[in-house]
């Protein structure tokens, strides 16, 4: 009853044009909730069978998350709603007041981040003459500010055709795209020898369990050239919005800390260096071989 009465109240604010305070405060209820696995699945279940649900949903955001246009969650079309914070045109004029406050949350401010701090390392990268491999590359919205340069040493993996499609428009021949399952395509590239001096992922491990992680490391470092390092983003666990994501959004993350980051490096003896990006909802692991 607690829960019903909560989102009773949340929607008559929502209702009455108090999105700034309904909103936020919705988030930090989710936020506790979602902390709690014995009191998770009663709340999100309330959620789910309460008029409040079907209302956020015109969140443009939130919506393109919940119905996965292209099949997977977290793909780069939502990741470039963060990154622009403008919502289409068909979106209703409810839709959009929402957006106007969903969009600032603190999970998509760490995904703005997270660009601003790949931009660096891409063009510290370009400007070195290294070569580069992206994987799980998305639009490579990241390399937006090279966009007429000779990419050549740069490699882009990612299964989805729609994706490389979109970076190719950008690139032209001047980047190398491979449509291929990372671990597949990170299996062949051992394989063949090939070699880079950076390795880098950016959404990539908030979806892979602990196993897939391990072997997503042994891969990288089979690839990694002497002297290279790799470098991976990964959600914290303690953001604010980890429960909007799962009840509202339908975007299920598997969140880390510091240490277990490291580990994963430790496995696998690469020295780690971890931190958080300004948000503080992202963790950054630079891997290198230690000195």
């Amino acid at each position: 009853m607690y829960n019903e009465r909560f989102f009773d109240q949340t929607l008559a604010l929502i209702k009455r044009g108090h999105l700034h305070t309904a909103l936020p405060m919705l988030a930090g209820k989710l936020y506790n909730a979602h902390a709690d696995p014995q009191r998770w699945a009663e709340t999100r279940a309330c959620l789910h069978s309460h008029e409040l649900h079907g209302l956020l949903l015109q969140d443009p955001f939130s919506a393109h998350s919940a119905t996965r246009p292209r099949g997977y969650p977290g793909d780069a079309g939502l990741i470039d709603l963060i990154y622009d914070m403008k919502p289409p045109s068909h979106a209703s004029e409810l839709g959009r007041d929402i957006f106007e406050v969903t969009i600032q949350f603190q999970a998509p401010e760490g995904v703005r981040q997270r660009r601003i701090e790949a931009e660096q390392v891409v063009a510290r990268a370009h400007q070195a003459g290294d070569r580069v491999l992206a994987l799980a590359c998305g639009h490579f919205r990241e390399g937006d500010p090279l966009t007429g340069a000779d990419l050549r040493q740069f490699t882009l993996v990612d299964q989805d055709a729609q994706s490389l499609a979109r970076v190719s428009a950008r690139h032209g021949e001047k980047i190398t795209l491979i449509q291929a399952n990372v671990f597949n395509f990170l299996r062949q590239a051992v394989k063949d020898g090939r070699k880079f001096d950076l390795i880098y992922t950016l959404g990539l491990t908030d979806y892979l369990d602990t196993r897939a992680m391990q072997l997503l490391h042994r891969l990288m470092k089979g690839c990694l050239a002497p002297g290279g390092r790799i470098l991976l983003a990964n959600f914290a666990n303690d953001h604010l919005a980890t429960g909007w994501m799962d009840a509202v959004m339908d975007w299920h993350l598997i969140y880390r800390e510091e240490a277990e980051l490291e580990r994963f490096a430790e496995e696998i003896a690469l020295q780690a260096r971890t931190w958080r990006d300004p948000s503080g909802s992202v963790i950054w692991c630079e891997m290198t071989e230690a000195a």
